[in-house]
């Protein structure tokens, strides 16, 4: 399928790590499936990906593993 934002580019499936802040926590969900354009990186998930991705990070589910990352500053 050709991608509604480059216009040129491939969309396919695959597996993509999605992360996102709450507050001064950052939370990481690996695996998880979207339509990825081959050419410019849009990025779209479906709606019943978004609740599942919703439900496991609103809910205290024991994480698989912590990682630890720096932060810097862009000054």
């Amino acid at each position: 399928m050709k991608c509604e934002v480059c216009g040129t580019g491939e969309r396919r499936e695959q597996l993509i790590r999605y992360s996102l802040s709450i507050g001064e926590k950052l939370v990481v969900v690996e695996h998880v499936p979207a339509s990825v354009c081959d050419r410019c990186g849009e990025t779209t998930l479906a709606p019943e990906v978004v609740e599942r991705l919703q439900n496991t990070i609103s809910t205290s589910r024991t994480p698989v593993r912590v990682l630890e990352t720096p932060v810097y500053e862009f000054a």
